[in-house]
């Protein structure tokens, strides 16, 4: 009696498998691969709440180059010179000289002009978030990885740091010494 249970049960179990896709010989083409769902960066989707497909990488997270090394370089007086080199002349035809967004380029594009680096959104972004525009690109901007080296965009990120921090200083924030040489030059 016990082994014709068994024997009922196994029946049961097995025979409500469907084992069909199971023993398909594989396709070596993969052919399958071709016409398989997908979706283009910028289309609509519904398989996010915001209805994106591209996403927005984690904040904070920073591509890392072959060299394995992502931290960024400690910030130096030659870090922020060789920034500015750089910035003058690869950053600086649509941001403006000052990374104001005044600059002719920026004249021509009426439609989407290159941003202030000197607005409340990009003064709020890390440092980590400005390299990882300047090497992947953001909006119309393209990236600069295959221009500029690593310790280039690190540079110019320090660059445009110092410039945020040059255009908004007070003078009340200044050190005494450097506030009374703004006074005697300023006379």
């Amino acid at each position: 009696m016990t082994r014709l249970a068994i024997a009922v049960w196994l029946g049961v179990a097995v025979g409500g498998c469907d084992d069909r896709q199971a023993w398909q010989e594989p396709d070596p083409s993969l052919a399958r691969m071709l016409t398989q769902r997908r979706a283009d960066p910028y289309e609509a989707t519904g398989a996010f709440p915001d209805g994106k497909v591209m996403r927005t990488p984690p904040r904070g997270t920073v591509p890392t180059d072959d060299d394995g090394d992502d931290a960024p370089p400690p910030i130096t007086r030659e870090l922020v010179t060789l920034g500015k080199r750089r910035f003058e002349s690869t950053c600086a035809v649509c941001h403006g000289v000052k990374g104001d967004g005044d600059s002719v380029v920026a004249t021509k594009m009426s439609l989407r002009p290159p941003p202030s680096l000197l607005a409340p959104d990009n003064l709020a972004r890390s440092r980590e978030e400005l390299f990882v525009y300047a090497t992947s690109g953001y909006g119309l901007m393209p990236g600069f990885a295959d221009a500029l080296t690593r310790e280039e965009r690190w540079a110019v990120v320090a660059y445009v740091q110092a410039l945020q921090l040059s255009q908004r200083a007070r003078v009340a924030d200044l050190p005494p010494e450097l506030r009374d040489r703004l006074a005697r030059e300023a006379r």
